[in-house]
Formats: C-alpha cells, structure tokens, sequence
C-alpha cells in the first residue's frame, strides 16, 4: 500500500509539471504574440491636434514586454511640444492717461497630463493595443488679476499750489515734475531726486528764479524745485515709504506746514526715499500751472497717515530796516522784503493700523530763520502847485 501510494503521488506531480508547462507555454505564446502584433504595427500617442508614431528601434522588449524606450523623456517632449502655456496677468503703467494702467487678465494654458500618459502606455502594449489619446490638464497662471491689482493700489496723493509764482519758476516747476512722472521705484530701490531730476542748470533746462538760500532770498537758476521735492516727500510719507535723507529751508516755505518741507540743492542737500515694499513703486506726477500733485501706487500700506506739524516756539522777526528814497515821494512807502517771523517747529506722522492701534512716530525738529523786512521811505518832496496844476489838466 505505501509503494502504491507513493507512486501515485508521483504520477500526479507529473501531470502537474506537465500543467504548469503547458500554462508557460501558452503565456510565452500569447506575449510574443503581443509583442510581434506591438512591433508590426507600431505604437501610436495622439496628443491634440499632432501624432507620435514610434516603432523598430525605438521600441524594446524587456521579460517579453514591449516598451517605448526612455518612455518618461519622451512624454516630456510631447508635453512641451503641444503645451499652451499660461500668460500670467500683468499691469501697463500709463502715467499720462486718464486710468494709470491698462489691466490684463491672466490666460490658462493646458498641457499633457504626464503622468497619466506614462501610465496609459505602459498598460496599453500588453494589451495589444497600438494607439494612446493623451489626456490634456489646464495649467494655471502665477499671477492673477486680483494679484497684479494688489500691487497697483493708490497708496496716496499730495498736493500744492503754486498758482501766483513767476513764470520762470512754473516752467522749473513743470521740468523737475515730467522728469519724475512715471518713474516706477522696484521693491527694495532707492529713489534719489538729485539723480532722477538732474543738475539745476540753464544748461540742463532750468531758469533763473527765486531760491532760499541762507536765510535770504535770491536769484538762482532751478528756483521752485523744491516745492517739486517738497510735494513728493510728503506722498513718501503717506505712503509709508522710509525716507532716509531729508533737509529743512532755512526759512520757513508758504506752500507747506513747518517741518514738512523738503529742500534739495546742488549734489549735497538730496531727497532719498526707499521702497520697502513687496512690489513696485508706480509714481504719477501732474503739474498743470495751479498745482504740483503726486500720486503713489504700489502695495496697500499696512496702516494709514497723518502728519502733524507743531510749532514749539515763535521767533519774532527784527525790527524794518529803512532806506530812504528820494525817487519816492514824501509820505509814500514800498516794501523791498517782507518781514518774516522765525520758528522751531516738530513734524510727527501718525500712524493708524487696521486694528485700530494708533502711533506717533517724531520725524524731526526743525529751526527756520527770521526775514529782516526791509522798507524804501519816500524823501522826495513835491510842489503843490505843481500837484493841483497836475490834477487841473
């Protein structure tokens, strides 16, 4: 009974192998079937409107499969070769124009899924299937709409008047203000007027007109540029930008509170502002003969401004200084130089944060100097005769 046993535990083990055999037989079969029908036809991708054929060498089997040879870098070249890629949104600056930028909205794009594509066609040639339809995914921009215009927000404006000054000193005025339009400062640049206006020379296009210099009023060329300086400094602050160099008139200006000048001369007495923001600067600057306004757009500030000027102490100016005149009859008086009182004065900005946190923050002190006035006395004395003969005529 045990050697009959045995024997048919052997002859079922036979039949088994025989099985198996037969199973591997068929399977080899079936893959080299596959693999010749693969290689005979070719392989097919259609991505879009263009179509990949691969075959002969650029096919290879591996453990009786059929494969695209460097299957990953070849999905790659279909993808850049058919990708319509996204436009991201983007802002024109138009410091002349009615609206300051001309908005473009952002394109999608699309593009081959890769991963997908790779895995279709891995499964495909086992299949005895010759032909992948890639699957397209969109691709979307990095900037949006809603982004570029959180970066072209109006920061702030300010303005002056200078209405009633000379004409020499509107086109000085009027020259400083067009070199500075439309300049855009990038995040972390510094802006320097002295460099973007230029020299203040005739040769340069500025003329002569009224200057403070010294504590006096004289001729000099570039005469009302710093009411040009002036005005942008002050915008600088609403803005919250970090103004870094800064100089007072030595007399006090009309066009603006104590403390909140600016004045620039030569290469040595500069305006300098930094924009510590994360995007850029866009600066619009408008002088239309009335008025000096500059317009800041950039990143919305983290809080809002307010200056506040505060005058420490009163310096009364000196007594007239008179000088008589016989071209100028008896009785009859002109002023040659108002009479100017001086001042010590402090500017601080007040800060209002979105939480309803408030700080003052002190900017400097400032000491502008007192203006003698000076004042021609008529001596000249006229016949009455003369005067009554005069008004008879």
């Amino acid at each position: 009974m045990h050697t009959n046993g045995m024997q048919a535990i052997i002859n079922l083990m036979k039949k088994l192998m025989l099985l198996i055999s037969a199973v591997i037989i068929t399977a080899v079969f079936l893959l080299s079937k596959n693999v010749a029908f693969a290689s005979e036809k070719g392989f097919t991708v259609i991505a879009g409107d263009k179509t990949y054929f691969f075959y002969g060498k650029q096919l290879s089997t591996y453990k009786g499969n059929l494969y695209i040879n460097c299957l990953e870098g070849v999905v790659d070249g279909i993808f850049y070769d058919t990708a319509v890629f996204p436009t991201d949104a983007s802002a024109t600056f138009l410091p002349n124009g009615n609206s300051p930028f001309i908005y473009k909205e952002e394109i999608v794009g699309k593009g081959v899924d890769k991963e997908r594509l790779i895995l279709d066609i891995f499964n495909a040639i086992p299949r005895s299937e010759n032909k992948v339809v890639a699957t397209f995914i969109p691709l979307y921009p990095t900037v949006t709409l809603s982004d570029v215009k959180k970066y072209t927000y109006k920061m702030a404006e300010f303005s002056t008047e200078y209405k009633f000054s000379s004409e020499s000193r509107k086109h000085n005025i009027s020259v400083a203000v067009n070199r500075i339009n439309g300049t855009v400062i990038k995040s972390g640049e510094e802006f320097s007027f002295n460099k973007v206006v230029g020299e203040r020379t005739e040769k340069n296009g500025f003329k002569v007109a009224t200057v403070i210099e010294n504590g006096e009023y004289l001729d000099g060329v570039g005469g009302g540029v710093c009411q040009v300086s002036t005005t942008i400094y002050n915008c600088a602050l609403l803005s919250g930008l970090k103004v870094k160099e800064r100089y007072p008139h030595s007399i006090l200006p009309s066009y603006v509170e104590p403390s909140f000048d600016a004045m620039v001369s030569g290469n040595a007495f500069d305006l300098k502002f930094v924009n510590l923001t994360s995007g850029n600067v866009y600066i619009k600057a408008v002088a239309n003969g009335e008025k000096i306004s500059f317009v800041f757009y950039g990143e919305k500030p983290i809080a809002t401004y307010q200056r506040v000027s505060k005058s420490v102490e009163i310096i009364p100016a000196p007594s007239v200084e008179i000088i008589e005149d016989s071209e100028i009859n008896a009785g009859d008086s002109e002023w040659v130089k108002l009479s100017k009182n001086g001042l010590k004065s402090e500017g601080y900005l007040k800060v209002l944060y979105a939480d309803g946190r408030e700080e003052s923050v002190k900017l400097h002190t400032d000491n502008y100097k007192t203006v003698r006035g000076i004042m021609k006395v008529g001596t000249k004395v006229v016949d009455k005769a003369e005067i009554i003969r005069y008004d008879i005529k």
